[in-house]
């Protein structure tokens, strides 16, 4: 599956490097290996708050064969929870688009 990982000019390398994120949802997504063609991952800040740690958003639109694009995002302090919860969340999506097609 190809991977492409994007992040907002206020993300820093250091904060999340492309190979921390790439493996993390590589990890995750493993079980749509052959099944999806491809992953966009985006990773920005949302907010920071007074105690300096800073809030995340990671959407992920996976793009299955033959089926519309899923997507799913989520929202949280820390670069790996965030994007291990959208990935969470995008594969839930997927599973029900994929039901909803076997129930045709």
């Amino acid at each position: 599956m190809f991977i492409d990982f994007n992040r907002d000019n206020q993300v820093q390398d250091n904060e999340a490097s492309q190979e921390q994120v790439e493996s993390i949802v590589n990890h995750r997504l493993s079980r749509l290996d052959g099944k999806v063609t491809s992953a966009q991952v985006h990773l920005a800040h949302v907010r920071e708050t007074k105690s300096s740690n800073p809030d995340y958003r990671c959407s992920i639109e996976i793009r299955p064969e033959n089926l519309s694009p899923v997507a799913a995002s989520a929202e949280g302090a820390g670069v790996d929870a965030v994007v291990r919860a959208a990935c969470d969340k995008v594969l839930h999506a997927y599973d029900k688009v994929v039901g909803k097609q076997g129930a045709r």
